[in-house]
């Protein structure tokens, strides 16, 4: 089964495509190769580098391909002709359902598609040529030796990457009630999830429609307090009261659940718990095993 990556820069689903490629190969149902552009291969933080499994530097045709985002194109661009093969179409946001989307055209061809979120599979569904299916993201985040025991004097950590503006205008206001620890560009995954385990509550920024957003529930695993708005697929582990607080996209209402939580110890612990086991019922081993199945029935084989 073919892999393709185009990667110019590092983003969340780029893991989750390579935890697929992991997937696949521990399946023994078909072998994992991969394909980088040429720009890939040289891309500064490239994830796919490291892969272990078989390559190609030339696009050829395959029994069976793996396609997610712009694969699609990359594959066509190169005279593959893909109506003679089995396809599972890795679907990881809202934008395929979107009409003025290039994606949106690539839905009216025969796949197997993996939406990672209930939300997303509902947005494509009635547009998509095939099967659809949910399997929710799964993480596998070991304990942090650094992480910040609760009672701890309160930090609270502001990942801005993908709002930079409501992230500093929310840090402004935290300013010399706690400490923030306020992030707006990129970091290694090992720096990231470190200074999440050194918070004591996380405020995420997505942006306005994801369809899942893997940071929260990273922090989740972790024992914080978890602050994020709305964003559609969020609400697959998200459940505001419970095991996060969802307030609304603006610096005051953000910055005002992060002083509730820090004031509150019982709640914040109750949130934290309740986070600890929601990020345990969505491990890495439940999507691979449910990816399993659906592969094994998809190619007519047994798992």
């Amino acid at each position: 089964m073919l892999f393709v990556r185009d990667f110019a820069g590092f983003f969340g689903g780029h893991i989750k495509y390579l935890d697929y490629m992991k997937h696949t190969a521990a399946s023994e149902l078909v072998e994992p190769v991969l394909y980088q552009t040429a720009r890939s291969r040289v891309a500064p933080g490239n994830v796919f580098n490291d892969y272990e499994g078989p390559t190609i530097d030339r696009l050829q045709p395959f029994p069976a391909y793996f396609i997610a985002g712009e694969d699609w194109f990359i594959l066509e661009g190169a005279d593959i002709k893909l109506d003679e093969a089995p396809i599972v179409n890795l679907i990881q946001g809202f934008r395929h359902a979107e009409p003025g989307n290039p994606l949106f055209t690539c839905l009216a061809r025969p796949a197997l598609r993996i939406c990672v979120s209930p939300a997303v599979a509902d947005a494509i569904r009635e547009h998509a040529n095939g099967d659809v299916q949910t399997i929710c993201n799964g993480i596998e985040v070991a304990p942090h030796q650094a992480e910040r025991p609760l009672g701890s004097p309160a930090r609270v950590f502001v990942a801005g990457l993908k709002n930079s503006e409501v992230a500093r205008a929310t840090a402004a206001r935290l300013d010399g009630l706690v400490e923030v620890d306020l992030v707006t560009e990129p970091l290694p995954r090992p720096v990231f999830l470190e200074r999440i385990a050194e918070a004591t509550v996380c405020i995420f920024l997505p942006v306005m429609r994801e369809g899942f957003f893997l940071p929260p529930l990273e922090a989740m695993a972790l024992g914080r307090g978890v602050i994020v708005p709305d964003c559609g697929g969020n609400r697959a582990y998200c459940q505001p009261g419970q095991n996060c607080l969802m307030p609304a996209y603006d610096p005051e209402a953000l910055a005002t659940g992060a002083l509730m939580l820090v004031r509150n110890d019982a709640q914040l612990q109750r949130l934290a718990d309740a986070g600890r086991k929601t990020a345990a019922e969505l491990s890495i081993e439940k999507e691979r095993s449910a990816y399993h199945a659906l592969l094994a029935r998809y190619l007519g084989r047994s798992s």
